[in-house]
């Protein structure tokens, strides 16, 4: 229930919503299968997507162009938590930490992640 409210709090609505466009262009099943398991909640969404993206590198169960766009994704949300600290702290209590605790997925996001995500990426791993 605390996480749903804190969620609720800090969502950040539309600045995301051109990430939000590159995801589900991009990740069309995905996408649909968690608005409709977790509703408009931005948060519960890129933590998925995460999650989703770390097991796929782990796993090695999808192309690897696929898996750029995940990472472009990642680096979109990067470049909006530039000027949004909710976004930031969505970014990186969601699918960053997701990433940390996969290896392959941790040293592939050290070479596919834009700087700025990189340094939150570093953060975690202190």
């Amino acid at each position: 229930m605390n996480k749903l409210k804190a969620s609720a709090t800090s969502e950040p609505g539309p600045r995301l919503q051109h990430v939000n466009r590159y995801l589900e262009k991009n990740f069309p099943d995905f996408f649909a299968e968690v608005r409709f398991q977790v509703g408009n909640d931005d948060y519960f969404l890129y933590s998925r997507f995460g999650r989703y993206l770390a097991r796929t590198i782990e796993s090695n169960r999808a192309p690897r162009d696929k898996i750029y766009r995940g990472f472009t994704v990642l680096n979109k949300m990067a470049r909006v938590s530039a000027k949004d600290p909710a976004v930031r702290r969505m970014l990186v209590t969601g699918p960053l930490e997701e990433l940390v605790d996969h290896p392959k997925a941790r040293a592939l996001a050290r070479k596919r992640l834009s700087s700025v995500a990189q340094s939150y990426l570093e953060g975690l791993c202190e």
